[in-house]
């Protein structure tokens, strides 16, 4: 119930109703993240028109339950999960740029999320996965976020001749932040993990994609960045407002932060302004904010899950380090610093 903390509770609710133009997806597994955990608090939210209850869940997996359409019965699928309010942008397809601001996302404003066991969508919201990738595909939309940042930082950075980035940071090591590195690797870069606790078994793990992992209860930030010749890309993904702060200090000559971080707790803090101005201004540095994604970004995304797999066959799956089932799933709501991706098994 959004607004009332802790009302988080596995419920029968009706069976979706399959209108015309719509698939039946019988839901396999379901990822909860950071804003699950904000909307059980009661921080965020909003339900249906009508209604009091929000079905949550956002980061879904399932397979098509009928035929329809080019859709066969059990294709695996992951749908998208902001809709259209009829803006510009929207019209054009773009509602993860959307103008008005009258856009709904399942699971997490005025339309129900996939933590159930089936759901209807729309044909155009769902994709396509091929089975190489079905076990980590619950992992596609929080990689759409990264996805969607890379695509605007490369079109955004054509304001200059060369621009030939070879070092980054990831300030965050859950799973945006790791799926970011992921991506980063996946294009070549050197990339730094950093994340506030040292935790030797996530440094392990990254090691296995070529990333470095640093934790700034070590070795501040601005240390590890001094490591590097230059930092061409900073990617923020903690959800704390002074570290994105913090980041903006890090960029190199010509290169750009990318924040991720939706951080909702209304907090305020001092900020060394003058050195940051300075520091964005004399380096020509681009700071861009990504939420959401669009068709080419989901699409991409699962092209990059495959190319992940072939290069590190385990790496993703090991992302996934709690699962637990639906009837556990209200339990699984509040974050947890010990695990990296927690999903709701919905059925084998």
């Amino acid at each position: 119930m959004p607004g009332r903390a802790g009302s988080g509770a596995v419920r029968d609710v009706p069976e979706p109703e399959v209108a015309e133009g719509e698939v039946l997806v019988d839901v396999v597994r379901v990822g909860l993240c950071g804003t699950d955990a904000e909307i059980e608090r009661g921080e965020y939210g909003l339900a249906p028109d009508g209604a009091d209850v929000l079905v949550l869940g956002h980061e879904s997996f399932g397979r098509v339950a009928r035929d329809a359409g080019a859709l066969a019965a059990g294709t695996p699928v992951v749908a998208s999960v902001r809709r259209p309010d009829g803006c510009p942008n929207c019209r054009a397809g773009e509602q993860d740029m959307c103008l008005w601001g009258g856009f709904r996302e399942r699971g997490i404003k005025s339309i129900h999320g996939f933590c159930a066991e089936r759901f209807a969508e729309r044909n155009e919201y769902l994709f396509a996965v091929p089975e190489e990738i079905v076990e980590v595909a619950v992992l596609l939309e929080p990689l759409t976020i990264t996805e969607k940042g890379w695509r605007h930082l490369s079109v955004a950075q054509r304001r200059m001749t060369v621009w030939e980035p070879r070092t980054a940071i990831v300030a965050g090591g859950g799973p945006v932040g790791i799926l970011a590195a992921t991506k980063l690797r996946l294009l070549g870069l050197d990339v730094t993990v950093v994340e506030r606790q040292h935790k030797p078994e996530k440094e392990a793990l990254l090691a296995c994609i070529g990333a470095a992992y640093a934790a700034t209860s070590v070795t501040p930030l601005a240390k590890i960045a001094e490591r590097s010749k230059r930092i061409d890309l900073v990617i923020e993904a903690t959800g704390n407002s002074a570290v994105a702060f913090e980041c903006l200090r890090l960029v190199g000559a010509n290169g750009a932060a990318l924040l991720t971080s939706v951080t909702g707790a209304m907090r305020s803090l001092e900020v060394p302004a003058d050195l940051i101005n300075q520091s964005l201004v004399l380096n020509n540095v681009l700071v861009l904010g990504t939420v959401n994604a669009k068709t080419d970004d989901f699409r991409q995304g699962i092209s990059d899950l495959a190319d992940a797999e072939r290069r590190w066959p385990w790496f993703l799956s090991a992302l996934i380090t709690r699962r637990v089932p639906l009837e556990d799933a209200a339990r699984a709501l509040p974050h947890d610093p010990s695990q990296i991706k927690t999903v709701v098994e919905v059925r084998a």
